[in-house]
């Protein structure tokens, strides 16, 4: 009885996700509607792996694991009083994107934590510059699994905890495991493809 129940649980989360798959509620844009159209792209972090890797991150951060990252607010501080939103970023890395990609450095950590699309893009070239720094860990055909598990583990310690050995917590490691087997059936009726999402970003000037 308790394995049916927590397959349906697994069912209804996999249909919220595809009807928001579906209906473009989930998505990214190429560009975005603002006067400064140089929106950086991402060589490593890109829309396709972004797609697997928000959902894993959301996840393992999130204080509500099963909903869409929209679901937390940009804002929600997480206890240990560092991560915020559904990804746990932090002002630490988000000096770190706005160093690697001067798009960022036209808007404030404040504008970060007030704005969806720009908390999620930012999180996306955190992604891409964690990444960047991570290929010797990875083999180029890795798979978004593979890629997902090298990234997180530096996510959670950092660039430098991880290349210096550190280990994530073992529960940390059961939850990865878990959203394997999720996403093996989450990504099979719901494949990658790229949506434009209507962006609302706050002018800087």
């Amino acid at each position: 009885m308790a394995l049916l129940k927590k397959k349906l649980n697994w069912a209804l989360v996999i249909g919220q996700f595809v009807l928001q798959f579906t209906y473009g509620t989930i998505g990214f844009a190429d560009s975005l509607p603002f006067e400064d159209q140089s929106t950086p792209v991402f060589e490593y972090a890109t829309p396709e792996l972004w797609r697997y890797v928000r959902i894993g991150l959301t996840y393992l951060e999130s204080p509500k694991p099963l909903a869409p990252p929209e679901a937390v607010p940009p804002a929600y501080v997480h206890p240990d009083s560092k991560g915020y939103g559904p990804y746990g970023f932090t002002s630490p890395a988000y000096i770190d994107v706005q160093r690697a990609y001067p798009f960022f450095r036209q808007y404030s950590w404040e504008d970060i934590l007030c704005f969806q699309d720009l908390y999620d893009l930012a999180n996306q070239a955190y992604a891409d510059l964690l990444l960047k720094n991570l290929q010797e860990y990875l083999d180029p055909d890795s798979t978004p699994y593979e890629t997902f598990n090298v990234l997180q583990q530096a996510w959670n310690l950092g660039l430098r905890g991880f290349k210096s050995g550190r280990n994530v917590v073992s529960s940390r490691i059961k939850k990865v495991n878990e959203y394997r087997n999720y996403a093996t059936i989450f990504f099979s009726v719901s494949p990658y493809r790229t949506t434009q999402l209507t962006f609302s970003l706050p002018s800087p000037f």
